[in-house]
């Protein structure tokens, strides 16, 4: 095989293997003519799920810590009313209970940010793979010879000139 023979059959490869790999992100049971778009499907839903959870998530966090302050702040009234030291020890446990809580939260918040960015590098990651198939695509699908390209010079037989005419005529 030549040069251009092995780079065409690496290309051919390389195509097979990246469908291959779609496949295995796609659903197995769909047709072969629709693995790749519904791999692409399959992780654009991926993504778009990361990002609506990542949103739930955030949300909740969030609500558990408006409703976190504002208990504390509740509490922190409530230590100057009252007098019983058994409500001023449950108020300032509920205090410390209060930092560990928001604590918790804003690891939740900080993990959500994680998830954001998953999404957006399964996007990314999607935009480079098409284009990879596309270039390689265009790649093999260009290196086809053209038949009218590679005929080479029009032989007729009628036209066809002998060695012995060749010869008289630079004899």
């Amino acid at each position: 095989m030549n040069n251009l023979e092995n780079l065409r059959h690496d290309l051919v490869d390389m195509v097979e293997e990246l469908r291959a790999t779609l496949l295995d992100i796609g659903d197995q049971g769909l047709p072969q003519t629709n693995v790749v778009s519904n791999a692409r499907d399959r992780l654009r839903y991926i993504a778009a799920l990361t990002e609506q959870s990542a949103g739930q998530t955030l949300n909740a966090a969030e609500a558990i810590a408006d409703r976190l302050r504002a208990q504390k702040a509740r509490a922190a009234e409530l230590v100057g009313k009252t007098r019983s030291p058994e409500i001023r020890a449950f108020l300032a446990d509920l205090q410390v209970e209060h930092a560990l809580n928001s604590a918790d939260t804003s690891e939740i918040i900080q993990a959500q940010a994680f998830q954001d960015l998953v999404g957006q590098v399964i996007n990314k990651l999607m935009v480079l793979v098409q284009k990879m198939e596309d270039s390689l695509v265009h790649l093999l699908v260009d290196d086809e010879p053209d038949p009218g390209l590679l005929a080479g010079p029009v032989v007729t037989p009628a036209a066809a000139v002998s060695q012995d005419e060749v010869d008289d005529l630079f004899g």
